[in-house]
């Protein structure tokens, strides 16, 4: 929507849209000049939406994909760029009057310069101005007339032409903005490679076609229509769409793959649909990353409450320099509304309306780039405020890939091979990742389950184990703190020092029993610290952020893994419930972010300031959660954190040169020393200086 020239345009637009039928949700990203609208397409059509837009003439065009172009309203831009050509040939002419002599009567070549350059702008000040709104366009207008009136047609000249080109310019600068944001929606497949078995062979579908349990092959080259499983082959898969990693990863029978991701390999793959194209990760990443683009930041809605207030003052200040001073005489007056009008100029809130938003823009796009998915402005805004960041243990500060190492029986009764019997039994219902670990162990030693195995009432107890009873016993599978509630915690001193050997090494203990029995064996299963953990909280700690971890597990296991990353015992919480987790989270007073694999610690993530999720449950949480890992690499933390401080740095920096610069042009045009020409320049190059520092945070 080129008609968007700041802020002040949003409650306009979401008046046109927001009222017609089938429209759900209207949002609008001024720094990239993109609406993005959630509506029905079987009620109103994107075309519809279009024309609506341009009836009230805001220059809209349908995007597909995110940068796309699908259709045009040539009825305003056809011929623009031929104005401002033409008039950029008047104002030359015009400059050439500074000369003097014979060339002064050249001046007049500046009403042809306003007269191609200025109906554009005439046109969207007009439609501001019947929205009693008042926009850079009205400011330009007010000025380039006035000064026509006073016979500066010169300087009328230069404000017509200088301000055409800079909206050009303008959406030049961010257009990089744009197409990154644009290469992460056209990531999107458009075909599927559809298996066909009643007709034998491959049919090309469109990818929004298939359904979900259909079988689809991908070549070399070719984009995984939706996420799936590998049922045949073996390649290497490019994942950076989602990941931001450029390293290809080898996939096989059995894993899992996201849609978007690129087979590079030299084998084909069969994969087998576990999603449709708009449920894929993919998608859901996609329509994050647009959401994310109309969600403000404080900054941004203070820049836009300071430009509400600051236009009008500065235009009551310059009406009085245009009209008190004619009672001084002709000769003051025209001196002081030349003045007025060079400050109607200098107070065009542009600088700071567009470099602002174009800021967070492109913070948010590279961090999207680098699989980073972060819920808006105001959540990049408070990556850069982190005082404190509260881990989870199992899933993000390790792998939260498990391995049963040690199993010992309590007792003679009993098989080791009928011990993994019954843990199989109790585990196979229960979706904790320990759980999985201890199925696939039994599985491994030849254990199978028999099929005449009577269980029922199988419970899930939270922060503790499971409980369900076999053949008419109730067994009891779960941590030290369930068998001690229950009174059943009564081992031999051999086995209380195999455990407490057992979480010296960083293991996880559990306990397996019977009631009226007691405890029938206890286990251990390890996981291996990230590789990158330690130098992530050594780094932040270095930064002054205070590190804690939280974690479920037993105070040996817990110290262990802090002993290994680097983290003192007065930072380590262990033993915690879900709701323990949750209410420390609470009491905190810092601007915390909390980093959890988003499944047993949504809570907790639900409440900090900045929730982050990584590991397993990354892409179910992801609509919960304010920042999203999608590979899982704790030192994307570091690089978000940093790109947080970074926007607000730079949008600092933009504020602070945009009202030295305009207090400067001010004095001088109070000393005497301004022009028009000069005004419009310094508001021109002010605006572009801003808006690419605000861009560099893509490079």
């Amino acid at each position: 929507v080129s008609g968007i020239c700041c802020s002040s345009e949003i409650p306009a637009i979401r008046s046109i849209l927001k009222p017609l039928p089938g429209v759900r949700k209207v949002g609008i990203n001024v720094a990239t000049k993109v609406v993005y609208v959630d509506h029905d397409p079987g009620v109103i059509s994107a075309g519809l939406l279009m024309r609506a837009l341009n009836e009230e003439r805001f220059g809209a065009e349908v995007l597909t994909d995110g940068g796309v172009e699908l259709m045009h309203d040539h009825r305003w831009f056809h011929g623009l760029k031929f104005n401002v050509a033409i008039s950029g040939i008047f104002w030359m002419m015009s400059m050439l009057s500074l000369i003097g002599g014979n060339w002064e009567y050249l001046k007049y070549a500046g009403i042809g310069s306003v007269l191609f350059g200025m109906p554009p702008v005439l046109m969207k000040g007009w439609m501001t101005i019947r929205r009693y709104q008042f926009d850079a366009n009205c400011m330009m207008i007010i000025a380039a007339f006035g000064a026509l009136a006073l016979g500066e047609f010169d300087e009328a000249a230069s404000v017509a032409f200088l301000f055409s080109v800079s909206e050009w310019l303008e959406a030049r600068a961010t257009e990089k903005a744009r197409r990154a944001l644009g290469e992460i929606v056209s990531l999107r497949p458009e075909y599927a490679n559809l298996v066909d078995k009643k007709a034998g062979g491959i049919v090309i579908v469109p990818a929004s076609k298939v359904p979900v349990g259909s079988l689809v092959s991908v070549r070399t080259g070719d984009k995984v229509p939706a996420d799936g499983l590998v049922v045949e082959g073996t390649s290497s898969v490019d994942e950076s769409s989602l990941t931001g990693e450029a390293r290809p990863v080898e996939k096989r029978v059995g894993d899992e793959l996201s849609g978007g991701s690129i087979n590079v390999g030299s084998t084909q793959l069969v994969v087998k649909t576990t999603s449709t194209v708009g449920d894929s990760t993919l998608s859901r990443v996609i329509q994050l990353v647009e959401e994310a683009q109309t969600n403000r930041s404080a900054t941004e809605k203070m820049v836009d409450a300071f430009a509400r207030k600051y236009t009008p003052v500065v235009l009551v200040v310059a009406f009085f320099l245009c009209t008190v001073p004619w009672i001084l005489g002709e000769e003051t007056g025209r001196y002081w509304t030349l003045n007025g009008l060079i400050i109607i100029v200098i107070a065009c809130p542009c600088a700071l309306t567009i470099s602002t938003p174009v800021t967070y823009s492109a913070g948010l796009a590279a961090t999207a780039q680098r699989g980073i998915i972060i819920k808006g402005g105001s959540r990049l805004e408070a990556l850069g405020n982190v005082k404190t960041v509260i881990f989870d243990k199992t899933g993000t500060l390790t792998h939260g890939r498990f391995a049963l190492s040690h199993l010992e029986l309590v007792g003679e009764d009993r098989t080791r091979r009928e011990l993994l019997e019954l843990l199989a039994i109790m585990e196979a219902p229960s979706s904790h990742p320990l759980s999985a670990t201890l199925v696939s162990a039994a599985k491994s030693e030849g254990v199978v389950v028999p099929e005449n195995v009577l269980v029922k009432e199988h419970t899930i107890l939270k922060g503790e184990g499971v409980v369900a009873t076999v053949d008419d016993k109730k067994v009891y599978v779960g941590n030290e703190r369930l068998f001690k509630r229950l009174n059943m915690y009564d081992i031999s001193p051999q086995h209380v020092d195999s455990v407490h050997q057992w979480c010296k090494e960083g293991g996880t203990v559990g306990y397996i029993g019977i009631e009226d029995t007691g405890i029938i064996g206890l286990f251990c299963v390890t996981d291996t610290i990230r590789d990158e953990a330690h130098d992530v909280v050594s780094s932040l700690v270095e930064n002054g952020i205070e590190v804690i971890m939280l974690t479920g597990d037993g105070d040996g296991a817990a110290q262990a893994v802090g002993k290994e990353i680097g983290l003192p015992k007065s930072s380590i919480q262990s033993q915690l419930l879900p709701e323990d987790k949750l209410h420390f989270v609470s009491r905190e007073k810092k601007l915390i972010m909390m980093v959890g694999d988003g499944v047993n610690d949504a809570p907790a993530l639900a409440i900090a300031d900045v929730g982050v999720a990584m590991g397993q449950g990354a892409a179910l949480a992801m609509e919960m959660s304010d920042v999203t890992l999608m590979d899982s690499n704790l030192s994307k933390l570091l690089f978000s954190m940093k790109m947080g401080a970074k926007v607000i740095t730079t949008v600092k920096e933009n504020i602070v040169f945009s009202l030295v610069a305009n207090s400067i042009a001010v004095v001088l045009t109070f000393a005497g020393k301004m022009t028009l020409l000069l005004a419009i320049a310094s508001d021109v190059g002010v605006m572009l200086l801003v808006t690419l520092n605000g861009m560099k945070l893509l490079s």
